[in-house]
């Protein structure tokens, strides 16, 4: 009896090790993030979220394969930009790459992000990214990075100006700049970038606030005729994740998100430095002339921008604006 039982052990055991070594060890199901962005895939702000997505695949590959997997659902033809940060709290999505001023109305502090001085590595080794963190937190989200672009924003005008005045002038903005325009003197118009050409085209404003790369995205510069010096402000791309689906991944997991993280934020802020040394010169073959401000009113220029800036997010966020003021401008 012993004798068989032993045999019957042997034989079970020998096909266990069978199946086992024909099937090969049991594979880890992949986690899917679905992911949208407040931008077209044709738009340059892409590419910093594509430069992500790309260390992701790399690190999953060498690390763990098959485990992770981010799906780009689309842009704003997907899920409305102005929805998608709310759809990402909801779970509707996991992941968001959109810009601070598509979602103040949902958490007001993050718009200090744009006064920043620093670059989002310096911002990290600062406490800001962790202070930040936690105030996405509080509202269900995950603050994973800033890819933000390392370039600034500009004034575009189809008009040319002489001094730090925007009076009689109709500037379209996002909220990011709204304050800023006002304390110039001009009339700030809220609307999509998708209407910006034919609202300068049917001349409803007389320029525009964008960034040192992009405005050729949107074919805006055939009708611009204007760049103004100096720029302003930085361009505070947030990469945020559903707070639930972030918890619930493995660490190891987390880790390597982290770690794309930071490292994206570096070549995002490389890679866009070089686009925009390169964007200039083809704005001034096409056509379009450099306003320099002179001294006196590009200071003025700036201290308005800042001022304004600062002015509106600590009456906006009185108990969480001095801190992130500390953290996010150099001590005179």
């Amino acid at each position: 009896m012993r004798k068989r039982l032993t045999g019957l052990f042997c034989a079970a055991l020998f096909t266990f090790l069978i199946l086992y070594i024909g099937s090969g060890p049991v594979k880890a199901e992949t986690i899917t993030l679905k992911a949208v962005t407040g931008w077209p895939k044709t738009a340059s702000e892409y590419k910093a979220f594509a430069t992500f997505t790309d260390l992701v695949d790399q690190m999953v590959a060498k690390k763990y394969s098959g485990e992770l997997k981010i799906q780009f659902v689309g842009g704003p033809e997907a899920v409305k930009t102005p929805d998608q940060v709310q759809a990402c709290q909801r779970g509707m999505v996991d992941m968001v790459f959109t810009t601070n001023a598509y979602y103040v109305s949902v958490l007001p502090d993050v718009d200090a992000l744009k006064l920043s001085v620093f670059k989002p590595a310096e911002e990290r080794a600062k406490g800001a990214w962790a202070y930040i963190n936690q105030l996405h937190e509080k509202i269900g989200l995950y603050y994973l990075a800033r890819l933000g672009l390392g370039t600034q924003f500009h004034l575009y005008l189809e008009k040319p100006i002489k001094t730090a005045n925007l009076k009689g002038l109709n500037i379209r903005v996002s909220p990011m700049y709204l304050q800023m325009v006002k304390g110039l003197g001009g009339n700030p118009i809220v609307i999509p970038p998708t209407e910006v050409y034919s609202a300068l085209e049917r001349n409803v404003v007389d320029g525009y606030c964008w960034p040192s790369v992009g405005i050729r995205d949107w074919g805006w510069d055939k009708q611009t005729k204007y760049v103004v010096d100096p720029g302003f402000y930085q361009v505070p791309n947030p990469l945020l994740m559903n707070l639930n689906t972030w918890n619930k991944l493995p660490k190891k997991l987390q880790d390597l998100l982290t770690e794309a993280a930071a490292e994206a934020e570096k070549k995002v802020v490389a890679d866009f430095d070089n686009l925009a040394k390169q964007e200039r010169p083809i704005l001034l073959k096409g056509g379009i002339r450099v306003i320099t401000l002179p001294p006196a009113e590009k200071e003025k220029f700036l201290n308005v921008a800042y001022d304004e800036g600062w002015k509106d997010v600590l009456g906006k966020c009185p108990a969480t604006g001095p801190k992130l003021k500390e953290l996010l401008t150099k001590k005179k």
